[in-house]
């Protein structure tokens, strides 16, 4: 993992805490629907006194932000290091090949040149 500059480091954190909220959303429908389900079907499962159910919630709750603040903050590192290449590659084909404002430049200069030719001729 690489590390991330301070600038960044607020980025990062929010990215991560809005994909850990979002995990835990989803592991707790998913645990509660279960519950359900199995409150509906399973005599032992009714059986657990509610406070056991509640940490059984809050256990899905508790995996689902882990998983979920882990997968958004990888996905956070791994665009950002895309654009870094993306970046790197562009100044080195700008260092090769020119930038597209050289370019325009040039070809402004050669036609203003040119211009110029065709009316003093």
């Amino acid at each position: 993992m690489r590390l991330i500059k301070q600038n960044d480091d607020d980025l990062a954190a929010e990215a991560a805490m809005r994909g850990g909220f979002i995990g835990a959303f989803k592991y707790s429908t998913v645990a509660l629907f279960a519950g359900a389900v199995l409150h509906a079907t399973s005599p032992r499962f009714r059986a657990i006194r509610p406070p056991q159910k509640g940490w059984l919630m809050v256990a899905a709750s508790l995996a689902g932000f882990g998983n979920g603040s882990d997968t958004a903050f990888t996905n956070y590192e791994r665009r950002d290091r895309e654009m870094q290449i993306r970046l790197a590659n562009q100044k080195r084909h700008d260092i090769l090949y020119g930038s597209a404002e050289e370019k325009r430049a040039t070809a402004t200069a050669l036609s203003a040149s040119a211009s110029d030719t065709n009316a003093s001729a």
